[in-house]
C-alpha cells in the first residue's frame, strides 16, 4: 500500500482536503477504484488511492511508478454530472459560480478547480457559458495527473510477496519445508487492501507462531 507522489502539481496545494466518493482509474491498465480521496503535501491518499496501489502492486512496480491517474472526483457518470450542473444553472441562476457548488466538493476544491479552468467565479451560474460547462464536467469526471513515485518518503504502508503460504502450516505457522522454522506478518505472502487487515494478519500470526515455537 503506497500513496502517489505528483511533484508540480497545484493540487498539492490543497493538502487536507478530501472527497467521500472519487473513482480512480490508471490509464492503460484496467485499475479503478472507488472510495474517499486525500489530497496530501505530495499528492494524493486515502483509501480509494491505496485500494488502487493494493491490486496493481506489481503492475505499478512495471511501471517503475510512472504512470497517469485519472480521477473522478464525485463518482459520477458524465450524464450524472451534466444533469447536476445543469440543475443548478436551473435553480440558481443568480448565485455566483464560486458560492454553489456540486454536492460533495469542498469550497477550496472547487474553486481551484474553477481558476485552473479559467472560469470567472463571480460570474452567475446562468452566464457559464457551454464551453465552460463542458470543462467543468471533464475536470468533475476525468481529471487527468502524473504520478511520478510514491510517497515522498519512500514507505510503504504494506508490501507484497514473501513466505508462499503453501509452505506454511496455518495451524501452527512452522514452515512445511524446514522443521523447527516459523513465520508471522509482513515475511508472509499477505497484504489486504487496507492496513486494518494487515495489522490483524501480523497479530494473529505472531500469536499463534510464538505459542507453537515454544510448545
Amino acid at each position: 500500500l503506497f500513496t502517489f507522489n505528483m511533484p508540480g502539481q497545484s493540487i498539492t496545494q490543497l493538502m487536507g482536503v478530501s472527497v467521500p466518493a472519487a473513482v480512480v482509474k490508471i490509464q492503460g491498465t484496467r485499475l479503478m477504484e472507488k472510495g474517499p480521496l486525500l489530497i496530501t503535501h505530495w499528492g494524493m491518499s486515502g483509501p480509494a488511492i491505496l485500494k488502487t496501489s493494493a491490486w496493481g502492486a506489481r503492475l505499478l512496480h512495471e511501471m517503475n511508478y510512472k504512470f497517469i491517474a485519472h480521477i473522478n472526483w464525485l463518482g459520477l457518470s458524465e450524464t450524472e454530472l451534466r444533469e447536476m450542473l445543469g440543475q443548478i444553472q436551473t435553480d440558481h441562476p443568480k448565485k455566483k459560480i464560486k458560492n454553489q457548488m456540486p454536492l460533495g466538493l469542498t469550497q477550496r476544491l472547487w474553486e481551484h478547480f474553477l481558476t485552473t479552468l479559467g472560469i470567472d467565479e463571480d460570474k452567475p451560474w446562468a452566464e457559464l457559458s457551454k464551453k465552460s460547462l463542458n470543462r467543468l464536467v471533464e475536470k468533475l469526471g476525468n481529471d487527468q495527473y502524473p504520478v511520478n513515485g510514491k510517497t515522498t518518503f519512500k514507505e510503504e504502508f504494506v508490501t507484497a510477496g514473501g513466505v508462499k503460504l503453501g509452505e506454511v502450516n496455518f495451524n501452527t505457522m512452522e514452515s512445511r519445508v524446514v522443521e523447527g522454522l516459523f513465520f508471522a506478518g509482513e515475511v508472509l505472502d499477505i497484504d489486504g487492501i487496507t492496513g486494518g487487515f494487515n495489522f490483524q494478519a501480523a497479530w494473529t500470526t505472531g500469536y499463534i507462531a510464538g505459542k507453537h515455537c515454544l510448545a
